[in-house]
């Protein structure tokens, strides 16, 4: 589960802002070699609509490579779940999705940004295995 990071909170009279850090296994590309990184930094920002959609932001903050994930030019996050964001939505279901979208990347839908690209290609390739995954279940549609 996500752990909120220190000192990252910010607010004012329309927005609070934080940074949490998420535990899941994903990837880094250094070189032409790809290296496991358990360390992820999120920033949500939440607003006056909060919970309605429209009401809350997810920006990705660390290197990942990833076909579903852009760090490098927009901080863009694919999911369904931030993409439907409605008053019924909580924050920790979100952040479990996050973690599983951070093990299972889905390379058939990726962004259009060229380390994507990449990584699709590469995933598609190369799935990644389910060694380390624990028993749970979620399924968020």
């Amino acid at each position: 589960m996500g752990v909120l990071e220190d000192g990252s909170l910010n607010e004012n009279e329309d927005t609070v802002q934080f940074i949490i850090r998420v535990h899941a296994k994903g990837f880094v590309k250094e070189g032409e070699d790809l290296k496991p990184t358990y360390n992820h930094r999120i920033q949500i920002e939440i607003n006056r609509e909060f919970p309605y959609p429209g009401g809350i932001k997810f920006l990705w903050l660390s290197p990942i490579f990833h076909p579903n994930i852009d760090p490098y030019e927009t901080g863009y996050i694919c999911l369904n779940v931030l993409k439907k964001w409605s008053q019924l939505s909580d924050l920790s279901t979100t952040v479990k999705a996050l973690e599983m979208l951070i093990t299972h990347p889905n390379p058939e839908d990726p962004l259009n940004y060229p380390t994507c690209l990449e990584a699709a290609q590469y995933f598609f390739e190369n799935p990644p295995s389910d060694e380390d995954e624990d028993d749970d279940i979620l399924i968020i549609d």
